[in-house]
């Protein structure tokens, strides 16, 4: 199996009092998630990291910390362990650094929050549509320094922070918000220094893409189902934009509507067509999928739920599949990931949300929709965590378009979804991030007989 580009570290020539003590005043914490994938990037990574340099993972303080995906619950947990600690690195699995020059950096630094500053070109809708073009929030990849100083500040504060927080969307631009107002304190954009692209002048890069190429061929796309939710008002409009883009007949799929024009929408038996329908929350068009897909499809071994105003690259969900889905004995779901408050977080349905065959089975068994309109990926959510099945991250998944994404951010992705259709070119858009010109060969075509469920 080929894995991901892994850390790599310049510590050739670090200074004596650097390779003969352990002071744990340098700390770097790396963004993780407890999947046995990744798990295999953080082994790789950590024997490049010195011994005396404390490399912590944020997924190891999942069953301790509520939301500890959003990292600034873990500032003060880290803080009590490392009582001689002056600098906090986070960073993700891809990050590369010159680890020597780096401490340097921080050890001179007048600055308490420094890295490779990110900028919106427009309000956006995951930001809560706040727009300033003079605050970054820091790229993850590139990494980014806090100080002590800063840690301890924020920590004091947030313990008589009253403000309610009710979503968890984008952690590095929530992380920014909150250090911006409970210490006052910006980020110090250096790009120079902190870079998407490695250069003479950088202390930390990112250097390549999670592209997900695993070299498994156990998994094709045959293997694959799609569930597509939609109604008869978008049968002409979204519809035909997936046709012209993503959606083909080599494809296993259905469209789950509430009802069809005969003359002309179901030649191919594509729609299935349902008892009910919900203006919003859409809960029973879900477990509907969910019914259909593990009672109906008994050959297929993954599900792939999306609205119908949503961009896939076919091509890399069969990528992520493939890397991600180890075992069909374990249940697993795949998403871009919300949190709701300290409660539990939920697969996004716009960005599209991948599911396998036990993960199916457990949540069919155990859980049914209060009411038709509730919100589907908010229901599973508290449904995931009731039946302990984890939520996997995965940050190339969109649930907005691409507009409200930083264009540097977008820049070191291979995105596989982006979400909604309004005031943009859809064609154009899939054609830009998502478009391959080579697509798998071994696809069969299967056809859906059934048109009722």
């Amino acid at each position: 199996m080929k894995y991901l580009h892994t850390f790599f570290f310049l510590i050739i020539g670090l200074p004596s009092f650097l390779t003969n003590q352990v002071t744990n005043e340098f700390i770097i914490l790396l963004i993780s998630q407890p999947h046995i994938y990744i798990l295999s990037q953080l082994h790789n990574a950590s024997t490049f990291i010195p011994a005396h340099i404390p490399l912590l993972y944020t997924h190891s303080y999942l069953s301790s910390v509520p939301n500890w995906y959003a990292i600034y619950p873990l500032f003060s947990s880290i803080i009590n362990q490392y009582a001689q600690l002056k600098w906090l690195f986070i960073c993700e699995p891809q990050t590369r650094m010159n680890l020597n020059e780096l401490i340097a950096f921080a050890e001179n630094s007048n600055d308490d929050y420094v890295g490779h500053g990110l900028y919106d070109s427009e309000p956006s809708i995951i930001h809560h549509y706040s727009f300033s073009l003079d605050n970054p929030y820091p790229d993850f990849a590139s990494g980014v320094l806090l100080s002590r100083k800063i840690l301890s500040l924020f920590i004091n504060r947030y313990e008589t922070y009253t403000k309610k927080i009710d979503f968890i969307i984008d952690v590095k631009y929530e992380l920014n918000q909150l250090l911006n107002e409970l210490t006052d304190t910006k980020l110090v954009d250096r790009p120079e220094l902190f870079c998407n692209k490695n250069k003479n002048t950088c202390l930390t890069w990112y250097d390549g893409q999670y592209d997900y190429s695993c070299g498994r061929t156990n998994i094709q796309l045959e293997d694959l189902y799609i569930g597509i939710k939609t109604f008869i008002g978008y049968h002409k409009t979204r519809i035909d934009f997936l046709r012209k883009t993503w959606l083909n007949d080599k494809l296993n799929y259905n469209f789950f509507t509430n009802e069809i024009n005969e003359t002309n929408d179901n030649k191919n038996k594509e729609f299935i067509i349902l008892k009910e329908n919900t203006e919003r929350g859409h809960c029973h068009k879900t477990f509907s999928i969910f019914h259909y897909f593990y009672y109906t499809k008994e050959n297929l071994k993954y599900l792939i739920i999306a609205d119908d105003d949503t961009l896939l690259s076919v091509e890399r969900v069969l990528r992520l599949v493939r890397c991600f889905m180890l075992s069909n004995d374990i249940p697993m779901v795949l998403g871009e990931r919300y949190g709701y408050g300290n409660y539990y977080d939920y697969p996004t349905g716009g960005s599209g949300m991948i599911f396998n065959r036990q993960a199916v089975q457990q949540i069919i068994s155990n859980c049914a929709c209060p009411s038709p309109d509730t919100p589907d990926d908010m229901f599973l959510g508290l449904c995931l965590k009731r039946i302990n099945i984890p939520l996997t991250n995965i940050p190339e998944l969109h649930q907005a378009q691409p507009d409200a994404y930083s264009k540097d951010w977008l820049e070191h992705q291979k995105p596989i979804s982006f979400h909604k259709f309004e005031g943009i070119n859809v064609e154009q858009v899939y054609r830009t991030y998502l478009y391959e010109k080579h697509t798998p060969s071994d696809v069969t075509s299967n056809h859906i007989t059934k048109d009722e469920f």
